[in-house]
């Protein structure tokens, strides 16, 4: 049903959007609202809301949560999905969710407030008045911003005509002077004569290109010797042919006395005297900058976008394929006992694809589709199992010594970090060690214990005291300048040429110590070479490793008891192998090709145990389909499979869940408590990963939450 705006005057400069399915908070918002002078937009759903955006803009969208059909959750969604209305505020609007989940996740879709009906009328009034006179601004400094260029133009519509208006600008030299001084451009005149040596440049010379005009005047050569050497026959090729064109536009890279390098817009025209021959030439020189600098990073962040998109997609699909070679050959070796030469082939094709799997895990971590799971690593163990992998990075031409904490010190603590952006940022370091040794050299890696007695900051981190572990990485390359040092985990920042480096190692690197609370030190000097300290936190427990099986010993402590497993993935080979190695450990199993199968399966007979992949296409995916499973059946046990090293985020509660007046737990929060235990195993995995994963499914510390606090709903 479609809901009228209110009447308006015409002349509203600003609209608001209101949308609630109930007409008697339509009318009392609309009726709060009126006399701001801005048009209210009513609309009674979200599809109705969303329509009301592809017509026109708002300053401001005030969103009730709770609506059937598509609720206000999923109308911000999709409002911050589409480019032209992603930057307008949301204020959202609910007498329901009132938990901090939801308040929370308002905000997470980009809500800029999140207010409880009934909602005081002045209030409101007063916070939507800040979004309207917040939107007058905008628009009025967008009407100047459009006549700044309207000036602009202006002005090189005035040098284009410089031959017919010359007597004119003359006239009028003053008043074009006091604007012109305001803009950062560079007037200037020069002789036509080879060389074409400036006769007079503007006050905003010194401004512009970091010298004074006379530098300019007094010596003939001063521009063209800051020429960048790539750029300069060109800039002087094309200066030479404005005889004939009448006028050129030419961009170029120059130097300053200061080193500092400025990209340059230069445009011209010959002035002609008044028998129509040329005279001089009259012109301008923007800086151009800054303007280039963001649109080079504008485009490396575009590239690095693509290419984590590309390799995260690749490693996700690679990682089903080598479920399937992994899991068939861990079937097909134990029966080539009897011939030694095949079950010695086979063993090797199946650690080649253990191999690619780990290149899978990389190839993720480069991506940046892993979010940061801490777990207690052996940092000692993590440069020692990396050797071989820095040895061919760094070439021949690099020595590397690993320097492990002497035989009679205190044993290396374990660090509690993300193993793969550990491995990832020590990578990082060596790369650029390399690069600062092109002529060769030494780099030596450092592991130790470090206890802080007091507070420790540096580079934009601050830790508190305590223990942690030492990773340094130090080469004798050839160091770095001040300047340089002090931009040295900038994002694009980067001395290499360019093609050569991104600038987001080091950036990456510090938001990886910094999100693990940890610290970085640097130490550097031009000559001297350059040592990397990163302190990362001790693990509450020095073990970084759990109770491990045998991969010979049959995994006999974790087979099944004859439990019902339902095994469920959309791609047939992956399911095959994960149903062959679940019967395989002892388990009685069932298999279904997608969520809709295995909710029918769920509902006919006894599953002890949901195995099920997170990302599956059309219907519900791994976790939708877990929690319509607990729902109807609250014994159930879940495990998930994901070909992302980390799965997907766990849900949280349900949509409208919340504590009811006896404070009893909402069935919505207990599911979604339950599911952010269940445990995920990335793809491919091992028998072995198989087997304890499921035992500990199935035989979990806590137990899960009564049946009748999931029912009844």
């Amino acid at each position: 049903m479609t809901t009228d705006s209110h009447p308006q005057p015409d002349k509203a400069d600003v609209a608001i959007l209101i949308v609630d399915d109930d007409p008697r908070n339509l009318f009392a918002v609309r009726e709060t609202l009126e006399d701001l002078g801005a048009q209210l937009v009513l609309a009674r759903s979200g599809e109705e809301a969303l329509k009301h955006l592809l017509r026109q803009d708002f300053a401001l969208i005030l969103l009730d949560v709770h609506m059937p059909g598509m609720d206000g959750y999923e109308t911000a969604g999709l409002i911050r999905l589409r480019e032209k209305s992603r930057h307008i505020p949301i204020i959202f609007l609910t007498a329901i969710n009132k938990d901090e989940t939801h308040i929370f996740r308002g905000y997470a879709t980009g809500a800029v407030d999140y207010m409880f009906k009934p909602v005081d009328p002045q209030i409101l009034k007063c916070k939507v008045s800040v979004f309207v006179d917040l939107y007058r601004k905008t628009e009025e400094v967008k009407r100047e911003v459009e006549a700044k260029q309207r000036l602009l133009d202006e002005n090189e519509r005035v040098r284009r005509e410089m031959r017919q208006a010359e007597q004119a600008l003359r006239r009028s030299e003053e008043r074009q002077a006091l604007i012109l001084g305001q803009l950062p451009i560079v007037l200037y005149t020069a002789d036509l004569t080879p060389g074409i040596p400036f006769r007079y440049l503007s006050d905003t010379t010194q401004t512009v290109l970091g010298c004074p005009a006379a530098s300019f005047i007094e010596d003939p050569n001063f521009w063209e010797s800051g020429l960048h050497p790539d750029d300069r026959s060109r800039v002087l090729r094309q200066l030479a042919s404005i005889h004939d064109a009448g006028l050129t536009t030419v961009e170029y890279r120059w130097r300053g006395p200061d080193g500092g390098e400025r990209h340059l817009l230069d445009q011209a025209v010959v002035v002609r005297d008044e028998d129509g021959h040329p005279a001089e030439l009259f012109g301008t020189i923007m800086d151009v900058t800054e303007t280039r600098q963001a649109q080079q990073q504008l485009a490396h962040a575009q590239k690095m976008e693509m290419v984590g998109q590309l390799t995260g997609g690749i490693a996700h699909d690679f990682n089903n394929m080598l479920m399937v070679v992994i899991g068939s050959l861990e079937r097909l070796v134990p029966g080539l006992a009897d011939d030694p030469k095949a079950a010695r082939r086979a063993e090797m094709a199946l650690q080649a694809a253990l191999r690619c799997s780990d290149m899978t895990r990389r190839l993720l971590t480069f991506a940046r589709r892993q979010q940061l799971h801490p777990e207690p690593v052996d940092l000692g163990d993590l440069v020692a199992g990396m050797s071989e992998l820095m040895e061919r990075t760094l070439g021949g031409g690099v020595a590397i010594a690993i320097e492990a904490p002497p035989a009679d010190a205190e044993p290396l603590w374990i660090a509690s970090v993300d193993r793969s952006q550990a491995e990832s940022a020590l990578l990082n370091l060596v790369i650029n060690a390399r690069d600062a040794m092109p002529g060769g050299g030494t780099l030596r890696i450092r592991t130790a214990n470090t206890r802080f007695t007091e507070p420790q900051t540096g580079n934009g981190m601050s830790v508190p005291a305590g223990d942690y572990i030492l990773l340094s990485v130090a080469d004798s390359g050839c160091g770095m300048p001040p300047d340089v040092l002090e931009r040295a985990f900038e994002p694009f920042f980067t001395t290499k040429e360019t093609g050569k480096g991104t600038g987001l190692g080091l950036a990456m690197i510090h938001g990886f110590v910094k999100q693990s609370g940890g610290l970085i030190g640097i130490d550097s000097k031009p000559g001297s070479g350059t040592v990397f300290r990163l302190y990362l936190p001790r693990a509450a427990m020095d073990s970084a490793h759990g109770v491990s099986i045998d991969e010979d010993d049959g995994h006999e402590a974790f087979a099944g008891r004859g439990e019902t497993v339902l095994v469920v993935d959309d791609d047939a080979d992956v399911r095959s192998v994960a149903v062959q190695a679940v019967a395989a450990l002892g388990y009685r199993v069932l298999e279904a090709d997608g969520a809709e199968a295995a909710l029918t399966l769920l509902d006919r007979q006894p599953v002890d145990l949901l195995f099920t992949d997170i990302v599956m296409p059309g219907g519900l995916n791994g976790r939708e389909l877990a929690l319509e499973g607990l729902r109807r059946h609250p014994s159930l046990r879940v495990l998930f499979a994901s070909g992302y090293a980390n799965g997907t985020s766990a849900p949280g509660p349900e949509a409208g869940a919340s504590t009811d007046a006896g404070g009893a737990a909402d069935p919505g929060a207990v599911l979604g408590a339950v599911l952010s235990r269940a445990e995920t195993l990335s793809k491919p995995y091992r028998d072995g990963d198989l087997a304890r994963a499921l035992r500990r499914a199935l035989d979990p510390q806590a137990p899960l939450a009564p049946a009748e606090a999931v029912r009844g709903r």
